[in-house]
C-alpha cells in the first residue's frame, strides 16, 4: 500500500505538474493577457523615455553574479562535513546541471542529481542527504534575515494589510524555526525520510562556518534581489522611494522563492513567484499588479536563459574534459596554480587562510636498502607506513595539488606505489608526479614504473612523470657515498631502462640528481661532464643539508658556503648553455634553478632567510607515518599533526598549532636552502621571479 502512495505521488509530480503550468499558460495567454495589454500599452507609453538599456545591462550582470556564488554554500558545507574532498569545479558544474531540474515537475531531479553525485564521489547516504537539508536551513536563514530588513517598508510599498500580516507571522514562524532544534530534527527526518534514508539529528557546526554559509547564500540572493530592482528600473519604473523599492525587492525575493517552493507541482515556480513579487512590487508601478507581474515574467525568462547558461557551460566543459582531456587537464593546472599563488600570497601577510599547497611530498616508506653517508633514514626504518584507505583519506582531504613528490625511504619498495600515483592522481590531480630511487632494483623499477605510467594515462592523461635516479659521483666514488658496492652500474643499467620505456611514453621524462656534499664537492666537474652523456631529460642538483627528516643532524656533511659558490658557478654555466635550445617552459625551470643556487648560497654564508619563507601554506610534507610537516627540514621539531581516522589533513592544515609554525617560520626563525621549497618561495618573491623570467628570455 505504502508503494502505491509513492508511485502515485510520482505519478502526480511528472504529469500533474506539467498539465497545471501548460493550462496556466493558456489562461495567462487567452484570459489575463487581453484584460491587462490595455494597462501594459498605457504603462510603455508613459515610461518609454525613462527606460534603460544599461540598467537592463547591469541587471544581467548582477544576476550573472548572483548565481556566480550560489553554489559557495553548497561547496562549503561539504567542507565543513567534511565529506570526502571533490574537486571545486567538479561541485560547482554538478550545482548548475542539477539546477535545472527544478523545471522538472516535482522538483526531485535536482535534489536526486546532487545526492548521486555525492554518492558517486563516495559520500554516504546519511551525510549527502544531511548537506541538503543543511543548505536548505541556512538558505532559509539569509533569506529570513533579507525579509527583515525588507517587511518595515511594506507599507511604502502599498501592500494590502492582510498580506503584510501574513508576511510578519511568516517571518517570525522562520526564525522560530530556524532556532528550534526539534524542529530542524523533524525537518531532516521527514527529508531524509522520503529519500530513503533516517537523519536523527544534525551535526554539529560552529558559529564561524554558520556565518560562512548564511554570508554566501545573502551575497547571491542580493544580487539576484538588486538585479530585480534594475530590471524594473530598465523598465521606466521610477520611485519616488528608491530605498524603499530596494527594501522590498530584498523582501520579494525570499518570500516569492518561499512559496514557490511550497507548490512543488509547479515547474520552477513559475508564475507564482512572478506574481508574488508583482504583488509587494505593484506600489511602485503604475499599472499595478498586472504591469509590475509582467515584468517580473520578463527577468524570468533573462534568468532561465543565465541558469541554461551556465548548466550549459557545465555541460559543455565535461564534453570537451573528455574529447580533450589532455589539454583541459593543462589549463586547469594553469588556474588553479594562479590561484594558489595568489591565495598563498595574501596568507603570507596573514590575510587570508592557507591555501590548498601546490607541492605536496609524502615519503610512503623510511625503508631503503641504501646506506647513504649523507642520510641515516636507513638507521631508522619503521613498520607504521599508511595503508591505502588512510592514503585515500588523506589525498581527498588535500584536494588538487600542482607537484606531487613521492618521498622515502626508497619509494619503489612499496609493491602497492602504482595505487599510491592513481590515488593522487584521481584525488590531487598533481601536472607533475615525481620519483626519486636508489636504483638498486632496476628490473623491478622499470616494471613498477610502467605500472605507474599506465595508471596515470588512465586517471589524469597529461600529468608528466618524472623519474630521478640518484648520482652522486662517477664509478667507485658514488658506490662510496651510497653504501652499496655495485650500485653504480645498476644506476646506469636503471637509468637505460627508463630511456626505453620513455621512447614509449610521452609523458615520461627521466632524469639525474646530485646532492652535492663535502663527500663529492672536489669532483663536480667530472660528475656534470659525465652527467651530459647519460641523454637524460634533466640534470639537477642541491646542497646536502642536515635535516631531522634524514637523522643526520650534527654529522658535517653540508660544504662551505664559499666551496659551495664556486661550484654553483660550474653548474650554472653548464646549464646557461643549454638554455636557448629549450623551449620556453624549460627555460623558466632552468632560470629558476640558476636563481636558486645563487640563493642557497647567500642562505649558506648569512644563515638566514634572504628570502621570505612559505613552508605550511604551499608546500607540506607528509611522513609516513601521516605526520604532517610544513618542509622536511623542520620535519618532527614542527610537526602540526598526525593524519588518523578522525583527524583530516584540512583540519591538520588549518589548526591553531600550524597557525603558530606558520608564524615562526614567518618570523625568521629558521633557514635553509632546501630546493624543493626555495622554487615556490621564488615565485612569491617578485624581484626573484622577475630575475628568473629575465634569464629565461634572454635565454642566457
Amino acid at each position: 500500500m505504502k508503494g502505491d502512495h509513492k508511485k502515485l505521488f510520482h505519478h502526480l509530480t511528472t504529469w500533474g505538474g506539467m498539465i497545471l503550468l501548460i493550462v496556466a499558460v493558456f489562461y495567462f495567454i487567452f484570459e489575463l493577457w487581453p484584460e491587462w495589454r490595455p494597462e501594459l500599452e498605457e504603462f510603455w507609453k508613459n515610461s518609454r523615455e525613462s527606460a534603460s538599456l544599461p540598467m537592463i545591462g547591469i541587471s544581467f550582470l548582477s544576476l550573472l553574479l548572483g548565481y556566480y556564488f550560489a553554489p559557495a554554500a553548497w561547496r562549503k558545507i561539504l567542507d565543513a562535513l567534511k565529506i570526502p574532498k571533490i574537486d571545486k569545479g567538479e561541485v560547482r558544474r554538478n550545482w548548475y546541471i542539477t539546477q535545472m531540474g527544478q523545471y522538472v515537475p516535482g522538483k526531485l531531479w535536482m535534489v536526486v542529481g546532487r545526492l548521486t553525485f555525492l554518492k558517486a564521489n563516495g559520500t554516504g547516504p546519511v551525510k549527502a542527504i544531511t548537506a541538503f537539508v543543511l543548505e536548505n536551513l541556512y538558505m532559509m536563514a539569509a533569506m529570513t534575515i533579507m525579509a527583515l530588513i525588507g517587511l518595515p517598508f511594506l507599507g511604502l510599498a502599498n501592500v494590502p494589510l492582510p498580506v503584510v500580516i501574513a508576511l510578519w507571522i511568516s517571518a517570525g514562524l522562520g526564525i522560530i524555526m530556524l532556532f528550534a532544534p526539534k524542529i530542524q530534527k523533524k525537518i531532516a527526518h521527514k527529508l531524509s525520510h522520503r529519500f530513503g534514508t533516517e537523519i536523527d539529528s544534525l551535526p554539529h557546526i560552529s558559529h564561524k562556518h554558520q556565518a560562512i554559509f548564511i554570508g554566501y547564500h545573502l551575497l547571491s540572493w542580493s544580487l539576484r534581489s538588486m538585479a530585480l530592482y534594475f530590471w524594473f528600473r530598465g523598465f521606466g519604473v521610477k520611485p519616488d522611494q528608491p530605498f524603499a523599492m530596494i527594501a522590498i525587492c530584498l523582501l520579494a525575493g525570499p518570500v516569492s522563492w518561499f512559496i514557490a517552493l511550497a507548490m512543488v507541482f509547479i515547474p520552477g515556480g513559475i508564475g507564482i513567484r512572478e506574481g508574488v513579487q508583482g504583488l509587494l512590487l505593484s506600489g511602485f508601478v503604475r499599472g499595478g499588479a498586472e504591469v509590475a507581474t509582467v515584468i517580473a515574467l520578463g527577468q524570468r525568462v533573462m534568468l532561465i536563459l543565465i541558469e541554461g547558461l551556465y548548466a550549459l557551460q557545465a555541460i559543455v566543459y565535461g564534453a570537451m574534459r573528455k574529447r580533450f582531456t589532455t589539454k583541459m587537464n593543462h589549463i586547469e593546472q594553469v588556474f588553479h596554480l594562479a590561484g594558489s599563488l595568489f591565495k598563498g600570497a595574501l596568507a603570507m601577510r596573514g590575510l587570508s587562510p592557507p591555501p590548498q599547497p601546490i607541492n605536496v611530498t609524502f615519503s610512503v616508506t623510511r625503508r631503503c636498502q641504501s646506506r647513504c653517508r649523507t642520510c641515516y633514514i636507513w638507521k631508522h626504518n619503521s613498520d607504521d607506513d599508511l595503508d591505502l584507505n588512510t592514503i585515500e583519506r588523506l589525498f581527498r582531504s588535500i584536494g588538487w595539488t600542482y607537484f606531487f613528490n613521492v618521498s622515502g625511504g626508497e619509494p619503489y619498495l612499496r609493491d602497492d606505489l602504482p595505487e599510491i600515483v592513481r590515488l593522487a592522481c584521481r584525488f590531487m590531480k598533481p601536472a607533475i608526479v615525481h620519483i626519486p630511487t636508489n636504483a638498486l632494483a632496476p628490473e623491478r623499477i622499470e616494471r613498477i614504473t610502467r605500472e605507474i605510467l599506465n595508471v596515470i594515462e588512465q586517471e589524469a592523461p597529461g600529468t608528466l612523470l618524472t623519474v630521478k635516479p640518484s648520482f652522486d659521483g662517477v664509478g667507485a666514488l658514488h658506490d662510496e657515498i651510497r653504501g652499496v658496492p655495485g650500485n653504480f652500474e645498476k644506476l646506469l643499467e636503471t637509468i637505460e631502462r627508463l630511456k626505453i620505456l620513455r621512447k614509449q611514453y610521452k609523458y615520461l621524462h627521466v632524469g639525474v640528481g646530485t646532492v652535492v656534499s663535502r663527500f663529492n664537492a672536489s669532483h663536480l666537474q667530472e660528475i656534470i661532464e659525465y652527467a651530459r652523456g647519460l641523454d637524460v631529460d634533466t640534470y639537477i642538483n642541491e646542497i646536502a643539508e642536515e635535516r631531522e627528516e634524514f637523522f643526520n643532524l650534527g654529522s658535517g656533511i653540508t660544504p662551505e658556503s664559499h666551496s659551495y659558490d664556486q661550484l654553483m658557478d660550474i653548474f650554472k654555466e653548464s646549464v646557461r648553455g643549454k638554455m636557448k635550445d629549450m623551449k620556453i617552459l624549460s627555460r623558466i625551470t632552468t632560470a629558476m634553478r640558476i636563481v636558486y643556487y645563487d640563493l642557497a648560497v647567500k642562505i649558506l654564508d648569512s644563515n638566514k632567510q634572504e628570502i621570505p619563507c612559505n613552508a605550511g601554506i604551499l608546500n607540506v610534507n607528509i611522513n609516513s607515518n601521516g605526520a604532517v610537516w610544513p618542509c622536511a627540514v623542520l620535519a618532527y621539531n614542527a610537526e602540526m599533526g598526525v593524519v588518523s581516522q578522525n583527524n583530516d589533513f584540512q583540519y591538520i592544515w588549518r589548526s591553531r598549532k600550524a597557525k603558530n609554525i606558520r608564524r615562526s617560520i614567518r618570523r625568521g626563525e629558521c633557514a635553509c636552502p632546501l630546493a624543493n621549497q626555495a622554487y615556490s618561495n621564488i615565485l612569491l618573491h617578485p624581484p626573484s621571479l622577475i630575475r628568473a623570467l629575465w634569464i629565461a628570455f634572454r635565454g642566457k
